[in-house]
């Protein structure tokens, strides 16, 4: 493992709108999602999903009352995040590694707490550097979140990536 990806909402249902949820877990990272971000009904995962990602080594990390105050604490210092935006950022300096989130004034918070903030394209990024799932899938979740006006990532960094893995020359060994 190298470290930890710690899960906003928004980046767990772009992940999953992409069937790309299952790939994720083979990445060498543990997973990691706040107990709130988890229990939130904006995310309407199915018992079943929760239970996968489970079984897959996801950690769902429950705050300490001391966490809650720090995650408090910076909502006030930035009201512009959401309750779970800070719990995130809290559960970053838990485990640290990657911050997945597509909230750009979390990313700027992030940032300047000292931690490492991705997107989901950072995703695509790692599964293909990892080898862990076939392009045809990843073109197929980029695909998808390009014809989904409820995710909002840049039209061109889709498409640079589409165009990428279209020219990719065919990998050697074991697809998956």
């Amino acid at each position: 493992m190298t470290g930890a990806i710690v899960n906003d909402a928004s980046c767990l249902i772009d992940l999953r709108k992409g069937g790309l949820l299952g790939a994720v877990c083979g990445l060498p990272y543990r997973l990691v999602v706040p107990l709130p971000v988890r229990a939130s009904e904006v995310l309407g995962f199915s018992e079943a999903e929760w239970q996968a990602l489970d079984k897959a080594g996801m950690i769902t990390h429950d705050l300490t009352p001391d966490e809650v105050g720090q995650a408090l604490a910076v909502k006030g210092q930035h009201p512009g995040l959401s309750a779970n935006d800070c719990f995130c950022l809290v559960t970053a300096k838990v485990y640290p590694g990657i911050l997945l989130t597509g909230d750009a004034l979390l990313r700027k918070v992030a940032a300047g707490n000292g931690l490492r903030a991705h997107g989901a394209l950072w995703v695509i990024d790692e599964l293909e550097a990892a080898e862990v799932c076939s392009r045809s899938l990843l073109s197929r979740a980029l695909k998808a979140w390009q014809s989904d006006e409820m995710v909002f990532l840049p039209p061109h960094e889709i498409s640079a990536r589409l165009e990428n893995l279209a020219e990719a020359k065919p990998r050697r060994g074991r697809q998956r």
